[in-house]
């Protein structure tokens, strides 16, 4: 790794997995000068004293560790928590300046950023049923507070690049992801393949369709408590037989993939030129 890398999600992207299989590579992220600190505690010592309102807790000093040269921060929550991604005025729209707050207290120089991507189709539906296990619930639609006719990454990668003018921008699709973890680690620290430990398939109970629709028709005749959503999660899972939640009509779910392919398309277009900041890393194609 050449320099500190500022890695910001997104939001279920894999990202748990990736952390985990960081956790488990420590010994070698240090050999290679590398620090890196677990999300838990990387969140207690800098994310909620920066980031959240009200927050009392002085932030932790930025000092590195005796012997280590560059920093690895890797958290989905510095764009924004997972109920603030979506809002009116598009995906994460204060991702820049919260990124660039803990930037500047880590003081890391110029850092790459790195950015997983996901479609609109499943990536919407998945960020309202995560916001769901923490947050009063809403019905889809009142969750849905932006036109899907608008959605798109661009603004959020525009406004990246703009919080750091010195910095280029690493993306790659979410979707691509399983079975390339360790190629992607590799990519983004430099060490081979082979340091990475990488976590075993972790147990994740997803919203069912069922789960949801049970949800919105209790909603309907007064309150649903955090208990009885979780419940419901537990009780009927997403798996075999029992499909994930998917709120689009048909038509919706064309509009979405077709934007997705647009966007795709344009940061293809811009990472392949000479005098890009962007750089695009295609895990569907072998390395």
């Amino acid at each position: 790794m050449q320099g500190d890398v500022l890695w910001l999600g997104l939001h279920k992207t894999g990202t748990t997995f990736l952390q985990k299989s960081l956790d488990l590579s420590q010994p070698a992220l240090i050999a290679a000068g590398i620090a890196w600190v677990s999300l838990d505690e990387f969140r207690r010592k800098w994310t909620r004293p920066l980031l959240h309102d009200g927050h009392d807790t002085p932030p932790a000093p930025a000092d590195l560790p005796p012997g280590l040269r560059h920093r690895l921060v890797f958290d989905e929550n510095i764009p924004a928590l997972v109920q603030h991604g979506l809002k009116p005025r598009g995906f994460y729209p204060r991702a820049g300046e919260r990124a660039r707050i803990i930037a500047d207290h880590l003081r890391l120089e110029r850092p790459r950023l790195v950015l997983g991507l996901r479609g609109f189709a499943s990536f919407v539906p998945s960020l309202y049923c995560e916001t769901l296990k923490s947050t009063p619930f809403k019905p889809f639609r009142a969750f849905l507070r932006q036109p899907i006719e608008a959605m798109s990454w661009l603004p959020l990668i525009d406004r990246l690049l703009a919080a750091f003018p010195g910095s280029d921008l690493l993306l790659y699709r979410a979707e691509d992801l399983p079975g390339q973890e360790a190629r992607l680690l590799s990519r983004v620290t430099g060490l081979p393949e082979s340091a990475f430990t990488l976590l075993g398939a972790p147990e994740r109970v997803g919203f069912s369709q069922e789960a949801v629709m049970r949800l919105h028709a209790m909603a309907e005749a007064g309150p649903v408590s955090q208990a009885e959503v979780h419940r419901l999660v537990r009780d009927l899972p997403r798996g075999p037989g029992r499909p994930g939640f998917m709120p689009w009509s048909a038509g919706e779910k064309a509009l979405l993939d077709a934007a997705y392919a647009r966007d795709l398309a344009e940061v293809k277009a811009r990472a392949a030129r000479p005098d890009g900041r962007m750089i695009w890393l295609d895990l569907a194609v072998p390395a």
